[in-house]
């Protein structure tokens, strides 16, 4: 009894690395899109950098990422090997469909879903880590105040600059405002925002964050450089992107590898082969290794997308791209909260575009993108609960 547990658990963990293959077959994209995009770097040398840069990211902080996926999304109860493989390999098809299909989808939320979906095929509603009312209402509240004052500002603004004020205008200030107010919600305590509660918050958040804080850097970037010539500029911020990319690597393995490593010791706690919830060095190598070797391989198929669908970059606009997208995921990770690095780094380049104007982004690639986000989570959580419901009958 005990060999075939073992067996099990092991065909698991290998295809729970082989998700983490994906994940960086998949987001590599992610990684080396801006720094190809302007020519700094050929594909081979930058998709051998971002690897690195995955690979080191898992030592960077606490495992807290890897604590809210072993712990905060569904409950101790539903989490059993059948629930586990059947949430892998809805990740994995869903993964590879939008890979195909050259999307760049979310796998950290192709995760969520199939946690999700599993869990709910084989426990129930119950088995969903939800909320409290109470935490929901104040969100709302904060939301929405947050949102008519970024609709307050965005009216001023506008009418200020005597700029027509589209629904779309009004709509942008009034997401921000909220998503502001959510942070602050967050920052100040006000609200108890953890595991499933804050992944479904920072779906929304994390591609707004990136987007505000590399419009800020690449902003202050052109008034100082203002007198500057631009092949000058072109030299100098060429060098710095180097570093912005390895940085944004650095924070793309932080964050995406340790959510394969949470599952993977949520697995062997479940099955009695760990203890308690700590994870093992020999996982953090794995799966550190598994991604590197995915991005190292490369989703090549993604990169037209995110490097040149979105807007055209230049090398200080890549460096701020990067450079606001890895600091808002350094920061989720710090929070322990899953965030998606592919909203994170697409928002960072629709922030930079905008900088430039609203009609530098090219907003119906961008229409396209965010369907693929909203989407992931529910199909991925369908293929996890089929999945899951037919190896019920062998399992």
């Amino acid at each position: 009894m005990l060999e075939m547990v073992l067996e099990i658990v092991i065909v698991i963990v290998v295809i729970a690395l082989f998700f983490d293959f994906v994940n960086g077959f998949h987001d590599t994209s992610n990684a080396i899109s801006t720094i190809v995009a302007t020519g700094t770097l050929k594909p081979v040398y930058a998709v051998a950098l971002a690897a690195v840069g995955n690979f080191l990211g898992v030592f960077l902080f606490p495992p807290l990422v890897a604590t809210t996926m072993g712990k905060g999304i569904i409950t101790e109860s539903s989490i059993a090997a059948i629930t586990i493989l059947a949430a892998l390999l809805g990740a994995i098809i869903w993964g590879l469909i939008t890979w195909y299909l050259a999307i760049p989808s979310s796998s950290s939320h192709a995760l969520i879903g199939g946690l999700l979906g599993a869990a709910l095929v084989y426990t129930g509603p119950s088995a969903i880590i939800a909320p409290s009312i109470t935490d929901v209402e104040i969100l709302m509240e904060f939301m929405f105040i947050g949102g008519l004052l970024g609709l307050f500002i965005i009216f001023i603004t506008g009418a200020a600059k005597h700029e027509r004020l589209t629904p779309g205008f009004l709509a942008i200030g009034f997401i921000t405002g909220a998503i502001i107010a959510i942070i602050i919600a967050i920052a100040t305590k006000a609200v108890h925002v953890s595991g499933l509660f804050a992944a479904i918050i920072f779906i929304a958040a994390s591609p707004l964050i990136g987007m505000g804080l590399s419009f800020i850097i690449v902003s202050l970037i052109t008034r100082g450089l203002r007198r500057t010539s631009g092949p000058k500029a072109n030299r100098y911020f060429r060098r710095l992107q180097i570093g912005s990319s390895f940085f944004y690597s650095l924070s793309h393995g932080t964050n995406d590898a340790q959510k394969t490593m949470g599952v993977i010791t949520i697995l062997l706690v479940s099955e009695g082969i760990l203890t308690s919830f700590h994870i093992p060095l020999w996982v953090i190598l794995a799966a550190g290794g598994a991604m590197a070797l995915g991005t190292f391989l490369g989703g090549w198929r993604i990169v037209k997308t995110m490097a040149a669908r979105i807007t055209a970059l230049r090398p200080y606009q890549g460096f701020s791209a990067e450079t606001g997208g890895g600091v808002g995921l350094t920061t989720m990770a710090i929070m322990g909260i899953p965030v998606s690095t592919t909203h994170a780094i697409a928002g960072s380049i629709m922030g930079v575009g905008a900088a430039r104007g609203t009609r530098a982004v090219r907003w119906g690639v961008t229409r396209r993108l965010i369907i693929a986000w909203i989407i992931t989570i529910p199909a991925s959580a369908l293929m996890a609960a089929v999945i899951c419901y037919a190896l019920s009958f062998v399992m």
